[in-house]
């Protein structure tokens, strides 16, 4: 995967990889905070930890508009990490605001890459099969079919299952489900009529649909755990190996499109964008800090996001979706 070719390259970069691994472990620190070890002290260690570490990555991130970053003199960048360490004291008045637009920034573009995920996974399945494939017409026929009846069919279970819970957030995540069963009748239907009028054949969508699907169960999943299961703290190791995941995945996108985002962009490069991913995911990870997630944002704004999200991703699916039907050429690459 074209992912793994930018994840490559920047393990070739000692500084990206130093903030690389703060930024994991910091991210264990929380995840063990929030499960085993919900002790003031413990907390406020990791709290000052992840402020420094944030004002470190922030400054770097200015300095990533007018120089690569892995270009820096060491000293330089000690320096840097020197000056950074009141950010938290300096800035304390607005971290409540920068709090809530990284948590946006996060929502949007965790819905942009994991819409690409998905869209970039069905796609190169659906042009191997045109490519690699004598029999390709019935193949992909047979794509189409399997992996939209396992779609159509756990979206059935999921819902049967949600139903029988009389808890509000539970009852509106089964209307979610709902919406996005039209959402795939839709784009199945415009498959149909690109099918009839062109003779080109979309046979990617369904795969796509269910890969869609398993995201946003994944949200919904998150937003209603400790309403569905007994022990929800147990399914945070799950949720965070996801979120790992989708977080190198989008890193790797990044920096493998470089030269790309060197045409389009004169001002911000790659390296601006991957520091802003890791300062924006840093900061929205304090929330499962004990102690500092009611001086951040309330818990019912949380919910609101994960909402917000999710209307974000289903936008992404229906409106995108449709656009790759009619201008996806099968057995070509998608930039």
């Amino acid at each position: 995967m074209s992912f793994l070719t930018g994840l490559k390259d920047l393990f070739k970069k000692p500084i990206y990889v130093v903030i690389l691994i703060a930024f994991i472990i910091s991210w264990f620190l929380i995840l063990f905070g929030y499960l085993f070890i919900p002790y003031e002290g413990y907390n406020r260690i990791v709290g000052i930890f992840i402020a420094i570490l944030a004002g470190f990555i922030f400054f770097l991130l200015i300095i990533s508009l007018f120089k690569p970053i892995d270009e820096l003199n060491y000293i330089i960048v000690i320096i840097i990490f020197i000056v950074s360490l009141p950010i938290l004291v300096i800035f304390r008045g607005v971290l409540g605001p920068f709090y809530r637009f990284c948590l946006i920034a996060n929502q949007l573009l965790t819905a942009f890459f994991a819409f690409k995920l998905c869209m970039d996974s069905s796609t190169k399945v659906d042009d191997y099969l045109y490519k690699k494939n004598k029999f390709n017409k019935i193949t992909r026929a047979l794509e189409f079919v399997i992996f939209g009846f396992l779609t159509f069919m756990i979206l059935f279970i999921i819902l049967r299952i949600l139903v029988n819970f009389n808890v509000r957030v539970v009852r509106f995540s089964a209307n979610v489900f709902r919406i996005m069963f039209w959402v795939d009748l839709i784009l199945i239907c415009f498959v149909l009529i690109r099918l009839i009028s062109v003779k080109k054949f979309s046979a990617y969508i369904t795969l796509f649909i269910l890969l869609t699907f398993f995201y946003i169960l994944y949200i919904i999943v998150d937003l209603i755990a400790e309403f569905i299961f007994s022990d929800a703290a147990s399914t945070t190791w799950y949720f965070f190996l996801i979120d790992l995941g989708l977080f190198l995945y989008m890193i790797g996108s990044i920096f493998d499109k470089v030269d790309y985002l060197k045409k389009k962009f004169k001002i911000i490069r790659a390296d601006t964008i991957s520091i802003f991913i890791i300062l924006m995911k840093l900061i929205t990870q304090l929330i499962k800090l004990p102690g500092f997630e009611r001086v951040l944002i309330e818990p019912a704004e949380v919910i609101r996001l994960q909402i917000f999200l999710l209307v974000i991703f289903i936008l992404f699916t229906l409106l995108f979706g449709i656009y790759t039907i009619f201008t996806h050429k099968e057995g070509e690459k998608i930039e």
